[in-house]
């Protein structure tokens, strides 16, 4: 069975239809494309597909690929690309499995903001007048939203005490704590 462009635009439609993000169509089509390159005129299958993912899987973690779990999710990412192709072009059973990927129970510690570090980041952004990168800072830390969520701590959701954030199909309730809210409010008013 071999993957024609036309199909690729179609299963774009479908993403579309879907109602997946842009990024996510975009993304996806990436992968489907890279998948029909390296097929070069061969028939999808099943040994076709597990000859990609086994490829994909070499070429992720050359000696030069230090976190393999980075890389086992990358891969992952572009088989849920590759699935849902097959799955749109009723080849279901030319489809792959994941990689399996050791979850870790605790963060590393090395990756988190220590006290000090938090600190001496408000301090410097204090010195230097920048008055706003400082009320992001303690916004970020002090609620454990995310950067793309900052935009939902409007000036409403001050007032409000919490803020409704509603991003991949999800909605969720953070609360702002009342020192952070009275700090946004009177940079608001300034």
């Amino acid at each position: 069975y071999t993957i024609t462009g036309e199909q690729l635009q179609a299963f774009r439609q479908r993403l579309v239809w879907e109602e997946k993000s842009p990024a996510t169509i975009e993304k996806y089509l990436r992968d489907a494309a890279d998948f029909t390159a390296w097929l070069d005129g061969r028939a999808a299958s099943k040994a076709a597909a597990g000859a990609w993912k086994a490829a994909l899987l070499e070429a992720k973690l050359a000696p030069a690929t230090i976190n393999v779990k980075l890389a086992a999710a990358s891969i992952n990412a572009m088989l849920s690309a590759l699935n849902s192709l097959l799955a749109y072009l009723d080849l279901n059973d030319c489809r792959v499995k994941f990689l399996k990927i050791q979850r870790r129970l605790f963060r590393d510690d090395s990756r988190e903001l220590t006290r000090p570090e938090y600190l001496r980041l408000l301090e410097t952004a204090r010195t230097q007048g920048r008055e706003r990168l400082a009320l992001l800072l303690e916004t970020i830390c002090g609620t454990g939203i995310r950067v793309s969520e900052v935009r939902y701590v409007t000036v409403e959701a001050v007032y409000r005490g919490r803020a409704e954030i509603s991003l991949k199909g999800k909605i969720r309730t953070i609360l702002l704590p009342g020192k952070l809210c009275r700090k946004l409010l009177k940079y608001a008013r300034k």
